[in-house]
């Protein structure tokens, strides 16, 4: 059964979600503003500038989602590991 004995995550994923919120953020952003930065100029053929406004306007939001579902899912991991332990 692997409800009983779950896998436990792996090291980065740890690392990840001991680092603060600013940290992530600073780490976060700037990856998402240069990978849709490219996809907006590259697949979805758009002008570099409007491609740059495109990639920090859902960097902006692709960040806060990030973060938002980082947190999420350690207090959701952190809740379930603390039940098993009791």
């Amino acid at each position: 059964m692997t409800g009983d004995n779950p896998k436990p995550p792996p090291r980065l994923l740890l690392r990840w979600e001991a680092l603060s919120a600013q940290t992530q953020i600073v780490i976060t952003f700037p990856v998402l503003v240069v990978v849709l930065f490219f996809v907006h100029i590259g697949p979805l053929n758009q002008p570099l500038g409007r491609g740059a406004f495109y990639a920090v306007f859902w960097a902006i939001l692709g960040t806060f989602a990030v973060v938002v579902a980082t947190r999420t899912e350690a207090s959701k991991r952190k809740k379930s590991e603390e039940e098993h332990r009791v």
